[in-house]
């Protein structure tokens, strides 16, 4: 049972690691082509981690903190920080459900695949890959299409 746990563990980092890949569009803060952004200590990659969210932070008003706390993430403009929406739906496969997703145009619609249950109940490893696969370039496609975020309510595991 331990080593199901396991392998429905690393479908879901699968699936987390597609929120968290940016290739493909332009940048969300740090575009190196905005003058204005650019030289900003937080977008300095040669800086420490640490250094450089103390200097964003400080850099943000209580209020536009305090708007990047809710699902639907506010712009801060002068810090070429665009809009984000937190809230996409991927229990069985990328879907309309929340409201970081759209689809119509290009994408009319998305795999749905079972509920985790009975996937997980086919004790096949090679199936939940292949499931997290398609759900993580679907999920990149719309992604890439402008059509979603990349961060997506999912299956979870209890450890």
């Amino acid at each position: 049972m331990r080593t199901h746990t396991i392998i429905i563990f690393h479908l879901l980092i699968i699936l987390v690691l597609v929120t968290c890949a940016q290739a493909g569009r332009s940048p969300f803060a740090c575009d190196p082509t905005h003058p204005a952004t650019k030289t900003l200590p937080f977008c300095q990659t040669h800086l420490r981690t640490a250094d450089r969210v103390n200097d964003l932070i400080g850099r943000l008003t209580l209020q536009e903190k305090v708007k990047l706390l809710v699902n639907n993430a506010a712009a801060v403009p002068r810090l070429g920080i665009m809009a984000y929406e937190w809230w996409s739906e991927a229990l069985h496969g990328v879907s309309n459900v929340g409201f970081g997703t759209n689809f119509g145009g290009d994408f009319p619609g998305a795999t749905s695949f079972p509920q985790v249950i009975t996937t997980a109940a086919s004790f096949n490893a090679s199936l939940w890959e292949s499931i997290g696969k398609v759900v993580s370039d679907e999920a990149r496609a719309m992604y890439n299409g402008g059509m979603a975020g990349l961060t997506f309510w999912s299956p979870n595991v209890n450890i």
